[in-house]
């Protein structure tokens, strides 16, 4: 926890004090220095000042000596806000052992561990395995391509780690402890026990693995928040949202951050709709609840899953944000990508590209100076390939309105995209919303075959929001020519695609 207002920390003293008078139920304990490792607070090892501790709802700091007393809140659990440039002890599975039941005493203890300003995570959405086979996939289709990761100061899954199978929660861990680093969780709807609107029910089989579904931490430049928002309503029915309790902690939470420090709100659920309808799939006045209580700050960030394809929204007036910048949520691509779907790859590996055309992959969080970047890299592919063409393999000579069309998978409206052919000058091509017309091509040919893949099939095609379109040149000479695309992102970094075809005489 940062340093918080005298008024502020004067208000926990009084509510510790008004604690103890009334005899309520209370957890105490201390944050400490655990500097040989071992778990305990051994002799000469000094308690951490000013570092929070919650219980779901209530933040407090703890005293200049590590001490803390916090209130037991019915099946609550106790937990550590980990403060910058140390780190919580971890599992053989790389998971940070940062929170306790609510009991009499829970000590937490902290290592150093130095997070420079330039951190750098690895996000991960929607693993979703449905079995042990589609486990291996994630093995060897993405993780195998990640490999040990030493750079990159922690990872997170955005929900959806297995798929309506809790038994699968050990293997996948394993599986992504082999990247090496610490890896955060929050659920997803399928990591969920929806047959019931009991949400302590719904939430026991994550928790029992992971550990509180709501959290928090601290991590180099930014303040990350973990909030479950799946709000389940009886049967396999959800909603997005948040609870009061969940409103009450983030309100207390940001009531001692810094508005210079970043905020980073880890979610399953987006807050935009994924219809182009509008339908409230997260709940509109929750979202303009949640907005009110990050007003005045500039620096936030919303990391969200779930829909198994990539978006960057950038909230604004219409959604009830009224900072000075748009808010910008990221919408990360599906590890699974198309749910494990389509034809088998070389490895065995079915292409599983998402309903939008992007391929299965992860993204990397990473931060510079007052920047935030954030690339995304198809794990089956080279990082720069970050464009997928589509154009006619021939036309004719003097065809005018032959439309050609790039999906830039990382792409919004930050980004330039141009295309020429061959030597002639760039220029600006169009964003337009439809379907990737390679995709679509993939997915109908599913229908034209005698016997169909094993396995799942590639998913209805969606709209694509990071689709360009252009048109080739009717003033072609016959022959062989090039086309090229190039997208620049917003800092300025220039990826390229090209595509041969002919003008041949019909």
């Amino acid at each position: 926890m940062t340093r918080g207002s005298g008024t502020a920390r004067a208000a926990l003293v009084a509510a510790s004090l008004a604690l103890s008078a009334t005899g309520a139920l209370a957890t105490d304990g201390s944050v400490f220095d655990d500097a040989n490792g071992n778990g305990l607070r051994d002799p000469g090892e000094a308690g951490l000042a000013r570092v929070g501790v919650s219980n779901g709802v209530d933040v407090v700091e703890t005293g200049a000596d590590g001490s803390y007393r916090i209130a037991d809140r019915p099946g609550s659990r106790i937990f550590v806000i980990k403060p910058r440039n140390w780190a919580a002890p971890a599992d053989a599975a790389g998971l940070p052992r940062f929170y306790a039941p609510a009991r009499a005493s829970a000590d937490f203890p902290l290592r150093r561990s130095d997070e420079p300003d330039d951190l750098r995570a690895l996000v991960l959405a929607d693993p979703q395995p449905s079995s042990p086979a589609e486990v291996g996939y994630l093995d060897r289709g993405l993780v195998g391509r990640i490999g040990r990761r030493p750079d990159l100061a922690f990872g997170v899954t955005l929900g959806d780690i297995v798929y309506d199978r809790p038994d699968l929660f050990g293997d996948v861990n394993a599986v992504l402890a082999r990247i090496g680093v610490p890896w955060h969780n929050l659920p997803g709807n399928h990591d969920l026990a929806l047959g019931t609107p009991d949400e302590a029910a719904a939430a026991a089989p994550f928790e029992a693995v992971y550990g509180p579904s709501t959290y928090a931490f601290h991590a180099g430049p930014a303040l990350f928040v973990a909030l479950d928002d799946v709000r389940p309503l009886g049967g396999p029915r959800y909603v997005g949202g948040l609870r009061g309790d969940q409103f009450e902690f983030l309100g207390n939470l940001l009531r001692d951050t810094p508005v210079s420090e970043w905020v980073v709100l880890m979610v399953h659920i987006p807050l935009f709709s994924p219809d182009p309808s509008g339908a409230e799939t997260f709940r509109f006045a929750d979202r303009s609840r949640l907005f009110g209580l990050l007003t005045g700050r500039s620096r936030v960030l919303i990391l969200s899953g779930h829909t198994h394809y990539q978006r960057h929204v950038m909230h604004g007036r219409d959604e009830g944000w009224n900072g000075a910048e748009p808010l910008h949520e990221y919408n990360v691509a599906a590890a699974s990508g198309g749910f494990w779907g389509g034809p088998a790859g070389p490895d065995g590996v079915p292409v599983s590209t998402m309903w939008d055309g992007t391929p299965p992959g992860y993204a990397v969080l990473g931060f510079r100076g007052g920047t935030v970047s954030l690339d995304y890299f198809p794990a089956r592919l080279p990082a720069d390939r970050q464009i997928r063409l589509h154009a006619p393999e021939a036309v004719a000579p003097g065809q005018g309105f032959v439309s050609f069309y790039a999906n830039v998978f990382n792409g919004h409206d930050g980004w330039a995209v141009e295309s020429r052919v061959d030597g002639r000058a760039w220029n600006p091509v169009r964003r337009v919303l439809g379907w990737d017309p390679s995709y679509a091509a993939d997915f109908l040919a599913q229908d034209a075959v005698a016997r169909p893949s094993r396995g799942p099939r590639l998913p209805d095609p969606a709209l694509c929001y990071h689709l360009w379109r252009g048109m080739l040149p009717a003033d072609l000479p016959a022959g062989s020519h090039v086309l090229g695309v190039r997208a620049t992102d917003p800092g300025g970094r220039v990826f390229q695609a090209e595509q041969p075809f002919e003008v041949a005489v019909p």
